[in-house]
């Protein structure tokens, strides 16, 4: 066993260990939680190559089917099963400047009692949804500078596709950004509008944010610095009249061995309404993490304070917080949580490779006064196995179950068991293969 002492040290752990306290860290077990999103990503990546117009154009068909089924002890059910998906296009480069997208992607009901409405895997009634999702062009300035226009999808913190269900949220933007893999990347833009993950329909930002009368979209900058050991980033978003967003980060390596790595994050969510707002609010939440990582096993434990009178808004997808896991985001008012989780890949596995990871969550807010909620805990499971090879090359399986346990003490305390088996696919029509 490699002692901490023999680690070398990228960052002065007399340093960061205070300053990150409890932190995290992604090892080599697929943990993969698509309920978060905490980097800033940049708008071209190293991977777009200068492929011609029509020879680089792709035609993949991105299957899904989603059964989800949330068991309450006391509120009503929610279940349901969809199959559809996505249907993406995207051209490759004319004259090295210029690339056409677009997606259609739809969910369909194969199960679906009305009774048992509120899955979020289709319209409300529930109803089936077919919408045109993406539609963009990308206008590239210079080798790593570029432009896009149009519907697509955004992955930023508190700004993106949040893709949890059967449709990611997407939007109608113009966005402007560099491409980078290390060193320093950036992104910034102008959101008009968001179709919502469970809506065929795009509406105003701050219709979305609960401001229907606004009519105001939603501007945002950001930057992220990457080198070997370590990775910082920032971003704000202002909703004119409605709702200011500044997000901050940094995490790095504390200390590496040939078998062992640990790794600290920490990060920063300020939150506050701006202009003419109809309400009145300041929030902020600290959050941090720290991962262990021994071969194809992560430990992992993290820590999160809410401050102010609201709990975080999430308007337009990709909760941010470490703790935010597969039901409950443990951002409310006033709420201390704290996390701990173990991932473990396996490896191969007959076919395909299989992987597993799993939480227990547990959120404490206030007993009495405006902020009083019941105290929550939250256990996870999720399994994943990946076939690489034959006819189902790239079909995902993921199996999750969640029970949420709320203190009974607390009036309208809920327990519920949320199960879903999720299966994912891609393969590009024009080339004959997987993608």
């Amino acid at each position: 066993m490699t002692s901490l002492a023999s680690l070398r040290r990228p960052w002065s752990a007399g340093l960061c260990l205070p300053l990150l306290a409890v932190v995290a860290m992604h090892g080599q077990a697929a943990d993969i939680e698509p309920n978060r999103k905490a980097t800033v990503d940049p708008l071209l990546q190293p991977a777009d190559t200068s492929r011609p117009f029509i020879d680089g154009s792709s035609l993949v068909l991105k299957p899904r089917s989603y059964y989800l089924n949330r068991d309450r002890d006391t509120n009503p059910d929610t279940a349901g099963w969809a199959l559809g998906g996505q249907l993406a296009w995207q051209s490759g480069w004319w004259k090295d400047s210029a690339r056409l997208s677009a997606s259609l992607y739809t969910s369909q009901k194969l199960y679906a009692p009305a009774d048992k409405d509120g899955t979020q895997l289709f319209q409300p009634g529930p109803e089936a949804i077919t919408v045109l999702g993406e539609a963009n062009l990308t206008w590239r300035f210079t080798g790593n500078t570029g432009l896009r226009v149009g519907r697509q999808r955004l992955d930023l913190p508190y700004l993106g596709s949040h893709d949890i269900r059967m449709l990611p949220n997407t939007f109608e933007a113009a966005v402007v950004g560099n491409q980078s893999d290390s060193q320093l990347a950036w992104l910034s833009g102008y959101v008009d509008r968001i179709k919502r993950k469970n809506d065929d329909e795009f509406i105003t930002m701050s219709e979305a944010a609960g401001d229907a009368d606004a009519n105001t979209g939603t501007v945002f900058a950001g930057a992220r610095y990457k080198s070997d050991d370590l990775l910082a980033g920032a971003v704000f978003q202002r909703t004119r009249n409605v709702l200011d967003t500044l997000f901050v980060k940094t995490e790095g390596v504390l200390a590496e061995s040939d078998d062992v790595r640990i790794k600290g994050y920490l990060q920063y969510t300020d939150q506050g309404e701006n202009g003419n707002s109809a309400e009145t609010f300041d929030s902020d939440l600290v959050a941090t993490k720290l991962e262990l990582s021994h071969g194809n096993t992560t430990w992992k434990l993290a820590g999160s304070r809410t401050n102010g009178d609201t709990g975080i808004k999430k308007p337009f997808g990709n909760p941010a917080n470490y703790l935010s896991v597969i039901v409950e985001d443990f951002d409310r008012a006033e709420e201390d949580a704290w996390l701990a989780g173990i991932s473990h890949d396996f490896g191969r596995r007959g076919p395909g490779t299989l992987s597993t990871f799993a939480n227990i969550v547990s959120g404490d807010t206030p007993e009495t006064g405006p902020n009083a909620s019941a105290d929550q805990r939250e256990y996870d499971l999720t399994v994943d196995y990946r076939f690489r090879e034959g006819p189902a090359e790239r079909l995902w399986l993921r199996v999750r179950g969640a029970w949420v346990d709320q203190d009974d003490r607390f009036a309208g305390a809920n327990d519920f068991f949320d199960f879903r088996i999720i299966l994912n696919y891609d393969y590009d029509l024009l080339r004959g293969s997987s993608s």
